[in-house]
């Protein structure tokens, strides 16, 4: 039977911080394997989380941190994410999970960063720093349907509008990894986002200004 979304969330946060992280240890793939969790699964029980976000509330940041460089990263062992490419799982439920990704950031990222992003430092703002970079597709055609895509770019602008300078960084990091598979869109985005936002800090701006054209580093 597989475990449940309780069960799934502690097996994911649960853990001390430190290095190795809990999942490069030697009994990993059994323990991972033994909450028999399916991609279609994966994806429903990522879709929850992102949504519902306040179940991360008896977790350290920190904890957070590493959750979700197991979760999103596709060089996690288990490599969740992947279950959000794969064709195997309805896109339409992949898509949805997709625009969650909004409410997380929106719910949880924002109020739990606010002022100047640390990415040099704080492990959690390094992260959801992180989150599109290591995400399992930047768009390219051998990674997600076309639809599937335009979701990410799409969630990617919603979250540059929030008013928090980490949510702002990952969107950009992100349309910054996307430009070369879609580089009119993220110009589009980017150009939207620069004329019309107010109080957009000066590292913000400028970054922009790289990933508008993928030269960010």
């Amino acid at each position: 039977m597989s475990a449940s979304f309780a069960a799934w969330v502690a097996a994911v946060f649960d853990h001390p911080v430190g290095g190795p992280e809990w999942y490069w240890g030697e009994s990993f793939a059994d323990e991972w394997g033994a909450l028999e969790v399916t991609d279609r699964l994966t994806v429903k029980y990522l879709t929850r989380l992102f949504r519902e976000p306040a179940v991360l509330a008896r977790f350290s940041l920190d904890q957070v941190a590493q959750g979700i460089w197991f979760l999103v990263g596709d060089a996690s062992p288990a490599q969740p994410s992947r279950a959000l490419v794969e064709q195997g799982v309805p896109l339409a439920e992949r898509i949805e999970c997709v625009r969650t990704m909004i409410d997380f950031f929106g719910d949880f990222v924002a109020p739990a960063a606010p002022g100047p992003a640390d990415t040099d430092r704080n492990a959690f703002h390094i992260a959801c720093y992180m989150w599109w970079d290591i995400f399992p597709s930047w768009g390219g055609p051998r990674a997600g349907e076309p639809a599937l895509h335009v979701a990410c770019l799409e969630v990617m602008a919603d979250v540059l509008w929030l008013r928090s300078e980490l949510c702002q960084l990952s969107a950009l990091h992100g349309l910054n990894h996307w430009h070369p598979h879609h580089a009119g869109a993220v110009e589009r985005i980017v150009d939207a986002f620069l004329d019309r936002a107010s109080d957009v800090t000066t590292r913000v701006r400028e970054y922009a200004l790289l990933a508008r054209r993928g030269a960010a580093l």
